[in-house]
């Protein structure tokens, strides 16, 4: 790993973007996603494989593909050392596991505060035995499926060249544009989500990724597959509302907690600057790691 602040000139953009990972994480995803939108419309017969979950590994597979190809052995060695890194301040293991709770329980206080119904204590205790189980399911679907892709490979070759913030960005642009076949699919609750409600609930989440674990715990991709995994878990505790179904669309859940995302993004920003987004210098792949 090494440091670098340099802007990148055009003759080397095309090294720091990602590209081939773009082309080879959307091409595996969208593949089976398309698939599952077929098979959820009643296009085609039902699949002998879970099509809609095995596209959730398209970002893993592009990393370890581009990593065998530009850096060999060494580069999957080191693309795996971050993956499996644990050795990070505790506080961090507080923070990927509790942090995703005190976004949704903000965003739950700011739906009662603009006239929503309080949930109920008593099932909120209720949901986190739901919320534990479906954290480990989603450690494997999205925490090794995506983030091995997503920040393991994509954010530090980004960073190689841009600002932990404009990485961050870029990121998250590319990101949202990969979900959009879920919202094709109406088995899918995407498909009851303007894609616009999701993509500025997303965009701020990558700041946080890039701030919170990737630079701040020297790379760690396993905190990051943990806060990822919880994040998603956690939105459970909406069930907690008595009637959520009916008096809570998916678009307020994404716009409340959008609200509580950017300020708090602005809020680190501001704090520990676009350089870095963190008191740490950022995560970069260096030259030697990939290509010649």
């Amino acid at each position: 790993m090494a440091t670098t602040t340099a802007r990148p000139s055009r003759a080397t953009t095309t090294r720091i973007l990602p590209l081939k990972f773009v082309l080879v994480a959307f091409a595996f995803t969208w593949t089976f996603w398309s698939l599952a939108i077929l098979e959820a419309r009643g296009l085609i017969s039902s699949l002998p494989v879970p099509a809609l979950f095995l596209g959730a590994f398209g970002p893993i597979v592009a990393a370890v593909t581009v990593t065998a190809q530009e850096g060999g052995r060494a580069g999957l060695r080191q693309l795996l050392g971050r993956v499996v890194r644990w050795r990070v301040a505790p506080i961090w293991y507080a923070v990927a596991i509790l942090g995703p709770f005190a976004l949704t329980l903000g965003a739950i206080a700011l739906h009662v505060v603009f006239g929503g119904r309080a949930p109920d204590p008593s099932m909120m205790i209720g949901t986190l035995p739901t919320v534990f189980v479906l954290s480990l399911y989603m450690l494997v679907q999205v925490g090794i499926g995506e983030e091995i892709g997503w920040r393991g490979y994509a954010l530090p070759k980004l960073q190689t060249g841009y600002s932990a913030l404009v990485s961050s960005l870029i990121l998250g642009v590319l990101w949202a544009l990969w979900h959009l076949p879920l919202f094709l699919n109406p088995a899918t609750s995407y498909s009851n989500t303007p894609f616009w409600a999701y993509l500025v609930f997303l965009l701020p989440l990558p700041i946080f990724y890039t701030w919170i674990i990737t630079n701040s715990t020297g790379g760690s991709v396993l905190l990051v597959m943990i806060l990822h995994a919880v994040t998603n878990a956690s939105t459970g505790l909406w069930r907690a509302i008595p009637e959520a179904s009916t008096t809570v669309s998916n678009t307020n859940v994404y716009l409340f907690q959008s609200a509580v995302l950017w300020v708090a993004a602005v809020a680190v920003v501001l704090v520990y600057g676009a350089p870095n987004l963190s008191r740490h210098p950022k995560q970069v792949l260096a030259d030697a790691e990939g290509e010649s």
